[in-house]
């Protein structure tokens, strides 16, 4: 199938989901240690390059999930728990940084957490 085939969709997919829950993760960790100034700091360094990580791993998401045509929405069930916390988690996250709340913003990285977890365990995507 060539260099973009779906296994490379599927590997880049991955490899921007990683580095979008190491950021968030580390994001996570400064809101928790009240580190204010360091926040804003990475925030104003990482937000374009974010920006792009999020994009593609939307884009990718997309690409996997209408590679399944009409058949996702017979994946396993897995497939819709993890996109029902995807979709929860985001405005959480959002509003969590937002007002520097850290139980909305620590949900939010547990759901994604889980996620990943349920991805690689559990996952139509056949990452493992």
């Amino acid at each position: 199938m060539g260099t973009f085939g779906p296994d490379f969709v599927k590997y880049l997919h991955l490899g921007t989901v990683v580095l979008f829950l190491l950021s968030f993760l580390a994001k996570t960790i400064l809101l928790f240690l009240d580190e204010t100034r360091a926040l804003e700091n990475y925030k104003k360094k990482t937000i374009a390059t974010e920006g792009v990580i999020a994009l593609v791993f939307i884009i990718t998401g997309i690409y996997i999930l209408t590679s399944y045509g009409g058949a996702w929405m017979k994946v396993n069930g897995w497939f819709h728990i993890k996109l029902t916390l995807v979709i929860l988690a985001i405005p959480l996250g959002f509003i969590g940084f937002k007002r520097r709340n850290k139980l909305i913003a620590g949900a939010s990285m547990l759901m994604f957490l889980i996620v990943f977890i349920l991805a690689l365990v559990n996952g139509s995507s056949n990452y493992l």
